[in-house]
């Protein structure tokens, strides 16, 4: 397999916000009055989009990834590349991204842009979903929608499950991104699911990735990747990521820092087929007493897939994921290691795609876990998708279905139904080898003891695009016996609390200016009765303005200016035979991001909090740094 010099770049997404009808309503009235001032020079002037409806909204015109091509390919050697490659074989059926289906996907440039890292930092933006923040890095972190507690996502890298070793949720301040090509989100009102993909080869060259920055706090980052597609006899990639900071505090000594790491070799018999060993590491530490001081992860997985014919890949993996804590103490026996071991079975065949996967884990993880997906899809007619899983758990065996179909109609508009039914089990503790001593079992403990909440979901709605103009709507209804608990230490041992029936609104708009390169948008969330893990508004709004200079496309600028917040919230707690849940004041933080990139380096600064909020919080008395403004520099290197 030859390739030459030049690559295809996937788009850059361009970030969406929203407004509130209640604190920072203000700014939602002022965006959308400006915007449609503007409308009809605009309207006279764009094209309408040829995506699904609203259209993407981490999807920028072609003209963009078609500069960065340019870019790429001017930023090359003189001499082309042709030398032959390998990447492994992936699954590549899925369902497009947009409004219309919840979907949302970041490629390399976008992460970047961003400015993110963590993945709680990436998803803030999209409409509905909630950081759940217990601090500044070091602390844990998670991410919440439809008043999802434990249960409330999975992280999969690769296909390897990154499932919680320490609670119902997988702590994503232990996720790194480092060496990560492209994260996807599927924001589904049952149980969301984020997928992340490492990186993948694009050229003969080798290409590194260096990132690097400082900020208020005392805030360091940096971020660095190498890879090469033909060392020592097959593939090599290798990455380190850290950031570290003093955090917020009366005397600045709630600092901490995270440092991840990543290794892969790959060996390519050919296109068709390849197996390989990948390390991950990611260790959290903190001066907050609140949380254990430092905490370890380790993911060790082997992969082997195959394309058997164009189409059709199967896969299988083994893993092994440990946990280490330090500082806690003889009384919280904490950390272990637990195996899994899976096999995955796609076809993509003419707009048709189906999946089967089935994963063993070793103790109460669940024990295996069995999913069967598929569907259609259609650039202009439509599609549909639909999952099933069933799950074992020591005693229980669940099942839980969900469906999302996308219509078409005419052109320019989009009809659209999500549905699911399920019941979802999560941890209540950390894995833990075994209780020796010094160690003894608490009365009642069984060291990962499941809890389960039952979810019936419904999403139904219609989108409109034309000439640059995006509104899309959508009527939601959540209903679930009980709210888990995440069961990180964020809220590590509370109970569950009953739920109930939730219903409410979404909409989301773009609208276009007399200027081609600004655009305004929006989201708002409505809830008629609050609950746990859920505010009764959410809101985002932000001006984004994006332009390319020069024939070249060598010179391009990004500018983002917005707020986002929602009202209070009712949050679970650590519990010691008190309430298990209570309320945190609103939350708002506008920002504000600038990013110029010349050719490959980018310059990109940005500020949190720019209005000075001092009591911005998703935890009580776990208060988020008042403000930091940014810098960082990054540089794509070939050979």
């Amino acid at each position: 397999m030859t390739h030459s010099g030049s690559r295809r770049v996937a788009p850059r997404p361009v970030f969406r916000g929203g407004a509130s009808l209640r604190s920072g309503g203000a700014l939602a009235v002022a965006l959308a009055g400006a915007g449609w001032a503007a409308l009809p020079s605009a309207l006279a002037a764009q094209e309408p989009p040829d995506t699904v409806l609203v259209a993407d909204s981490l999807a920028v015109p072609a003209s963009f990834a078609d500069s960065l091509l340019a870019a790429d390919t001017l930023a090359a050697d003189s001499v082309s590349a042709d030398t032959v490659f390998y990447n492994m074989p992936r699954p590549t059926g899925r369902s497009p991204s947009g409004f219309a289906t919840g979907i949302w996907s970041w490629d390399r440039t976008a992460i970047m842009a961003s400015g993110a890292n963590t993945l709680a930092e990436l998803f803030q933006e999209l409409p509905g979903v909630v950081a759940l923040l217990g601090g500044d890095y070091g602390t844990p972190a998670a991410v919440t929608a439809f008043g999802q507690g434990g249960a409330g996502y999975r992280v999969f890298r690769d296909g390897f499950e990154v499932y919680p070793v320490d609670g119902g949720v997988t702590d994503l301040q232990r996720v790194p991104l480092v060496g990560i090509s492209e994260v996807r989100l599927e924001r589904s009102l049952g149980q969301m699911r984020i997928e992340m993909l490492s990186y993948q080869y694009q050229e003969g060259r080798p290409f590194s990735i260096i990132e690097a920055g400082t900020g208020d706090l005392d805030t360091n980052m940096f971020r660095g990747v190498y890879a090469d597609p033909t060392a020592l006899g097959g593939s090599i990639g290798v990455g380190l990521e850290r950031i570290d900071t003093r955090g917020r505090a009366p005397n600045r000594a709630e600092g901490g820092n995270r440092t991840g790491s990543w290794a892969r070799y790959q060996l390519h018999l050919d296109d068709r087929l390849a197996v390989g060993l990948e390390y991950r590491r990611n260790q959290a530490q903190t001066r907050v007493t609140d949380y254990t001081p430092t905490t370890t992860r380790t993911d060790v997985v082997a992969t082997a897939s195959w394309r058997i014919v164009d189409g059709l890949v199967v896969r299988g993996l083994a893993g092994r994921s440990s946990l280490g804590v330090d500082g806690l103490s003889d009384v919280s026996p904490v950390g272990g290691t637990r195996g899994q071991i899976g096999g995955t079975l796609s076809a993509d065949v003419r707009g048709f795609w189906a999946e089967t996967t089935a994963r063993g884990f070793e103790g109460s993880l669940p024990s295996m876990n069995l999913e069967a997906s598929g569907g259609f899809r259609h650039h202009e007619v439509g599609g549909i998708a639909g999952r099933y899983e069933r799950t074992s758990w020591p005693g229980r065996t669940t099942t839980a279905s969900s469906a999302r179909a996308w219509f078409t109609p005419t052109r320019h508009t989009t009809l659209f139904a999500e549905v699911s039914d399920g019941v979802y089990g999560a941890r209540e503790s950390a894995v833990a080898d075994g209780f020796e001593p010094p160690f003894a079992a608490p009365e009642g403990l069984v060291p990962g003891t499941p809890v389960f909440t039952d979810r019936r979901t419904s999403r139904f709605g219609a989108a409109f695009a034309l000439a640059g103009f995006e509104v899309g709507g959508a009527r939601l209804d959540a209903r679930s016996d009980v709210v888990l608990p995440l069961g990180i230490e964020l809220d590590a041992g509370s109970e569950a609390v009953p739920g109930g029936l939730r219903s409410g609104y979404e909409g989301s708009v773009v609208l276009p200016t007399r200027w081609r390169a600004l655009t305004i948008h929006g989201s708002y969330q409505w809830w008629d009765e609050p609950g746990p893990y859920l505010p009764d508004e959410i809101y985002r709004g932000s001006f984004e303005y994006h332009k390319i200079f020069k024939e070249t496309g060598n010179l391009e600028l990004w500018g983002s200016l917005g707020v986002r917040g929602h009202n209070p919230m009712t949050t679970f707690v650590p519990t010691d035979g008190g309430d298990a849940t209570v309320d945190v004041r609103f939350y708002q933080s506008w920002y504000a991001r600038v990013q110029v990139r010349v050719v490959t380096v980018r310059l990109w600064i940005g500020i949190d909090n720019a209005s000075l909020r001092r009591f911005n919080q998703t935890y009580p008395d776990r208060l988020l740094p008042v403000t930091r403004t940014f810098f960082a520099l990054r540089w794509d290197l070939w050979n």
